[in-house]
């Protein structure tokens, strides 16, 4: 199914509502009745000032819903003053006020919605007398879309607290939103590296953009103001869980453990709202709100016409009018049995559908359902997001064909009726666009964890989001885990691009900024520009880009379009500028901060020698060179430092025709390290270090051969035998092997004594033979070889003579 939630009240009626009767229409309305005169839950004592009635306020009639019920009445002390666009002049109001006793003004001051003009007679510093009135002209000058609140404070010699006054009105004003976002942690809400909140699951904004938060495992309901500063205004309910507030400031909250629910009346006393009957209190015969028990409450939604709905075990949902007094209470029908937890997300929109989460068989989908249906127990309703497979799937396209999580921690709503809900599954916060269904997710990487601030809240991490409200200048507020309690992290409406890191002089791919009109009136430009320290670094560009940027054009309410920019760093390191839309919403203008690292491309470094792993004898110098080229223009410049095992080689070397080189000599009998490390220059950037390793062995002497043919014992007879000796100039005597060679035959071989051999060959042939000593080297000599021996060897024959010294031998045997 598609996107398909009911349009909210037509604005003129709804803005009829602040001022004066009309006639409402809901689906299945079939009956109207008399509004009765407003009553209060708690009547606050006696004030030396009160506002009188306006004129006509006995004769307002025919303010009901679709079931008859009475639609709230302002309370004495609070008043509308009818609706206004956001930059116009509005209309302007005569408040009249009566003093119960003689008194002296001291004070008068309003929150910035609503603005005291000159003309009245009530002044600062003025005494007045018993019975006396004097008036304020009071003119409504909203600060954002949708139910404005505000406060009329007057303070008197009599009373050492201001008398408080709530003003209310309807403005119409666009609101530009922006996706990805820059996320914050709200102030005060981390102090001293510890979450301030336990447990929370819900939050919710009034008219007055004052944050309102349900502090569950603190037991406790606080707000925080415009100015940031936190105030609790409810303490020792244990487990508290929904939260609301109307449109005349009163606050709701309930605790599932004790079934019961509250009202903070005028910022001030909590008063019980429900009792403790047990009647079934269908839609087709309400009870008394103040007379019944409910079912484990759990989170609530506020519609426009203070029309209270919240989770309740009876049927899974509950709807009460508020007020007048006694207000309704009806038990509606949820079809989801599992919605009967507190905790279960349930929420309503402007036009009184409600929606929650399916989540059981491995079906997610949020469902929406209408106030009917719900009254009646009809089963029917609509997907809204996700489908029968439960995960995350599906960003920028429909959310009934995306995938969500099975777990929603709360579901709220901007001011043009976009839909935004926390994806706890996925820790993520995503965003289904009113008028096109489509989903989007506006906050959380989908990793666990406390991370982001300052940045992207897309690339942020969140840690299970459980509250999410919005306020009128589209600002998203989560509930979010730190490492110990929870925060509150704040979300836009600032815009945030990060395009990461980039080469100087090249453009980078577009990255779009998404641009949503959060309000309730179209947004109407004046102009666009990109401004900042590197505003010439960025550019948007025309073929990524929906958005039209010319004067005059127009965004509607709940339209999204795109912006796309182009980053091309014209120096290094960080790079920053502004976009800016200058438009007619609130503060005139609406940003996005763009940026960006300018970096410069590496060159191509390497090491032309010596090879990885060569070896060397000690002494022998050792050429180190690399190269440093590039294939584009201009050639790298500057220079390399070289390094033998991490220790400088000289000074810097500087690079010639894309090479640089240096030697080195004395190493040492071991394995080194040779690494270089290139400078960078203006147009390249630092390369290295790049190295290789080298062995170093020690050198080895020459070495000197002789050969030569021994005396034979007997002249004519016995074997021959070869003398061969092998010296060196220094050094210790050579050893090793010595091999006689015939030729290439080998014919005798042996090991060096004292750097002496005597060689015997076997028979050598009688003839002329070539002889020659090879020495094979050892580990201080190098190889070498004798001179060639030519000799003759004679015909044998056997030794019969005396040997020399008169000794005689037998003769030899041939060999």
């Amino acid at each position: 199914m598609s996107y398909s939630i009911s349009k909210p009240l037509p604005m003129a009626c709804l803005a009829l509502l602040l001022v004066q009767a009309c006639v409402l229409t809901f689906p299945g309305s079939a009956q109207s009745a008399q509004l009765a005169k407003p009553g209060l839950p708690f009547e606050p004592p006696r004030q030396a000032i009160t506002l009188e009635p306006p004129a006509g306020w006995e004769l307002q009639t025919h303010l009901f819903d679709s079931k008859g019920n009475t639609l709230p009445l302002a309370p004495s002390n609070f008043r509308r003053l009818g609706e206004a666009r956001a930059g116009e002049v509005s209309d302007l109001h005569t408040l009249t006020f009566r003093f119960a006793e003689s008194t002296r003004l001291t004070g008068i001051k309003t929150t910035h919605d609503f603005r005291i003009e000159k003309g009245g007679s009530c002044a600062e510093g003025t005494s007045y007398q018993k019975g006396a009135t004097c008036t304020l002209l009071v003119r409504f000058t909203p600060q954002g879309p949708g139910n404005r609140l505000g406060r009329l404070n007057i303070s008197t010699s009599n009373s050492p607290a201001p008398k408080a006054f709530g003003l209310g009105g309807y403005g119409y004003s666009p609101v530009i939103s922006f996706i990805p976002s820059a996320i914050s942690t709200v102030a005060g809400t981390f102090p001293a590296s510890v979450g301030l909140l336990s447990g929370a699951q819900n939050l919710t904004f009034d008219g007055g953009d004052t944050l309102w938060v349900a502090d569950t495992g603190n037991g406790l309901i606080r707000h925080l103001d415009s100015s940031g500063n936190f105030t609790t205004l409810a303490s020792g309910y244990t487990g508290v869980q929904g939260i609301a507030v109307d449109t005349f400031g009163q606050a709701y909250f309930d605790v599932p453990s004790t079934g019961k629910m509250y009202e903070i009346y005028d910022y001030g006393p909590v008063v019980q709202v429900s009792g403790t009957g047990t009647a079934s209190c269908p839609a087709s015969a309400p009870c008394t709100l103040s007379s019944e028990a409910l079912g484990t409450p759990g989170e609530m939604s506020m519609d426009p016409y203070n029309h209270l709905f919240f989770v309740d075990s009876h049927q899974g949902a509950a709807f009460s009018t508020v007020q007048p007094i006694p207000a309704n209470l009806i038990f509606l029908y949820d079809p989801f049995p599992y919605q009967q937890s507190p905790s279960a997300a349930m929420a309503v929109d402007a036009g009184d559908n409600l929606y929650s989460l399916w989540a059981n068989g491995g079906v997610c989908e949020i469902v929406q359902q209408s106030l009917y249906n719900a009254e009646n127990s009809n089963v029917s309703f609509n997907k809204i997001a996700g489908g029968h497979t439960c995960g995350f799937a599906g960003d920028g396209g429909l959310a009934g064909n995306a995938e969500i999580g099975n777990k929603i921690g709360q579901i709220a709503f901007d001011a043009a009726g976009d839909m935004y809900f926390s994806d706890q599954q996925n820790q993520r916060v995503r965003r289904i666009d009113y008028t096109t269904g489509v989903i989007r997710t506006i906050a959380g990487n989908g990793t666990a964890g406390y991370t982001g601030d300052g940045g992207s809240a897309a690339q942020a991490e969140l840690s299970t989001p459980t509250g999410v409200a919005v306020n009128s200048s589209g600002a998203v507020f989560i509930i979010s885990s730190a490492a110990t309690g929870q925060v509150i992290r704040r979300v836009g409406p600032q815009g945030y691009i990060n395009f990461g890191n980039q080469a100087k002089g090249k453009a980078s791919a577009a990255l779009q900024l998404k641009v949503t009109n959060t309000g309730n009136s179209a947004m109407t430009l004046t102009n666009s520009a990109i401004t900042g320290v590197n505003a010439a670094d960025f550019k948007v560009d025309p073929l990524t880009t929906t958005c039209v940027l010319t004067v005059g054009s127009t965004l509607y309410s709940s339209q999204t379009c795109k912006v796309g920019i182009i980053f091309t760093p014209s120096g290094v390191g960080t790079r920053t500028a502004t976009f800016t839309l200058i438009d007619n919403t609130i503060t005139g203008t609406d940003s996005a901060a763009l940026n960006g690292t300018g970096t410069l491309p590496a060159p191509t470094f390497t090491i032309t020698s010596p090879a990885n792993g060569a070896s060397f004898h000690s002494g022998t110098a050792v050429t180190f060179s690399v190269s440093v080229t590039s294939g584009s223009s201009p050639a790298p410049t500057g220079t390399v430092q070289f390094k033998v095992d991490g220790a400088n080689l000289g000074s810097p070397v500087t690079i010639s025709s894309g090479a640089a080189s240096t030697s080195v000599t004395g190493l040492t009998q071991t394995t080194h390290t040779l690494s270089a490390t290139y400078s960078g220059d203006a147009n390249y950037a630092a390369a290295g270090p790049i190295s290789v390793s080298i062995t170093v062995t020690a050198v080895k002497l020459g070495s000197l051969v002789s050969l030569a043919q021994t005396a034979s014992a007997a002249a004519s007879c016995g074997p021959t035998q070869f003398a061969a000796s092998v010296s060196s100039a220094s050094g210790p005597v050579p050893t090793g092997e010595v091999q006689l060679l015939d030729g290439s035959a080998l014919v005798a071989s042996g090991t060096l004594s004292h750097g002496e051999i005597l060689l015997t060959p076997r028979a050598l042939t009688p003839g002329t033979h070539k002889l020659l000593a090879s020495y094979a080297g050892d580990d201080l000599h190098l190889p070498a070889q004798s001179a060639t021996l030519v000799d003759v060897i004679a015909p044998t024959r056997p030794c019969t003579g005396p040997v020399s010294g008169g000794a005689s031998r037998a003769p030899a045997s041939l060999p």
